[in-house]
């Protein structure tokens, strides 16, 4: 009967182990997206979407393919995990300390409308006579209004 030989897969796990993941109970492949599983008698399974997956693995290589899978997972898995956790705690403590710094709500409120007020532009009064007449209008307005009340009762 013919097998799927494994050896081309074992190597890459030797050679360049960060071409490979744990997927669950599966051991992918990511550039090729092929799973590896072992069924309950211990028999290797591939699981690909092309004719890989068609062929049984031999029970030597799938023992082989058990011992490489389990030195992967110390050598190279569980130091992965455990450098990523690290980054990740490592991030929380970066933005926490960030937060320590950050400027109080007054004075974003200071900022966020001190930078829109330098944004307006300037409004330039020329001489006197404007001035008499801008401060005319106002008590034109006020007396319309209260002639326009006193009439609505």
């Amino acid at each position: 009967m013919p097998y799927l030989d494994l050896s081309p897969m074992l190597r890459a796990m030797r050679e360049r182990p960060s071409e490979f993941e744990m997927h669950g109970t599966y051991l992918r492949h990511i550039p090729s997206h092929h799973l590896l599983s072992f069924d309950i008698w211990g028999n290797a399974r591939v699981h690909a979407r092309c004719d890989c997956a068609m062929l049984d693995v031999s029970r030597a290589q799938s023992e082989e393919v058990r011992a490489a899978l389990a030195g992967w997972k110390i050598v190279y898995w569980e130091p992965h995990l455990a450098q990523v956790e690290a980054e990740r705690h490592a991030e929380r403590i970066n933005r926490e300390f960030a937060l320590h710094f950050r400027p109080g709500m007054w004075q974003r409120f200071v900022a966020m409308f001190g930078r829109k007020a330098r944004n307006l532009p300037s409004l330039a009064i020329e001489p006197d006579v404007e001035i008499a007449e801008r401060d005319a209008r106002p008590a034109e307005r006020t007396v319309a209004t209260r002639e326009g009340a006193m009439a609505g009762r």
